[in-house]
């Protein structure tokens, strides 16, 4: 019995074992990129995935496909944590959960939301406005229950969660992870309603 001719089969699906690479050179990606930038080399890459150097090629031929899928990829993870906070039917656990989520993603991955503009595409692009979208629709919701304090800007959570975000050492003293939380539990409660000192202006 004669096959289907080659150009009219359908592409087969990765194997198990290249899916599991894939993510697993993703991640390592991710992971590189936080701790040492955008030029990283390939070879730091595929050590931290436990994978060969040719794999993280393969997977990312040009450094742009690289930060590309770095970028998406954290974007991805917050739009789809502020969807789910968007979900929740008590607004202000909902909000905190989000900005504290925020902030820790924004520590972990200093200067991603810097390189948006210069280096993204589209998709990176458009993950972005899907992203801040769900932000506002977080805020003006915390707004309307009363909980956030009317005077906040959609646009102020992004500047607040960095702010809230430590930096990994100030005047030689080290941040961790519960130094975080305990500026982003400071911040929040600045944010709460009713305000005591009203902001300067609108944006």
């Amino acid at each position: 019995m004669t096959g289907m001719p080659s150009a009219q089969r359908p592409p087969r699906p990765p194997r198990a074992d290249a899916r599991r690479n894939a993510a697993r050179v993703l991640a390592a990606a991710r992971q590189a990129v936080a701790v040492h930038g955008f030029d990283v080399s390939y070879h730091e890459i595929a050590r931290l995935a436990g994978v060969g150097v040719g794999t993280v090629y393969r997977r990312f031929p040009e450094r742009a496909q690289l930060l590309e899928a770095v970028l998406l990829d954290v974007l991805g993870e917050l739009a789809d944590s502020a969807e789910q906070a968007l979900g929740e039917d008590e607004s202000w656990p909902a909000f905190t959960r989000f900005f504290t989520g925020l902030a820790l993603r924004t520590g972990e991955n200093a200067g991603l939301s810097d390189s948006l503009d210069d280096r993204g595409g589209p998709q990176v692009a458009a993950a972005r406005r899907t992203l801040l979208d769900r932000v506002r629709r977080l805020t003006e919701r915390a707004q309307r229950d009363g909980v956030l304090r009317a005077d906040l800007s959609w646009r102020d959570i992004p500047f607040l969660a960095r702010a809230a975000a430590a930096e990994a050492c100030v005047l030689d003293l080290p941040a961790g992870r519960l130094q975080v939380q305990r500026c982003v539990m400071v911040v929040l409660d600045g944010m709460r309603a009713p305000a005591t000192t009203p902001l300067p202006g609108r944006l």
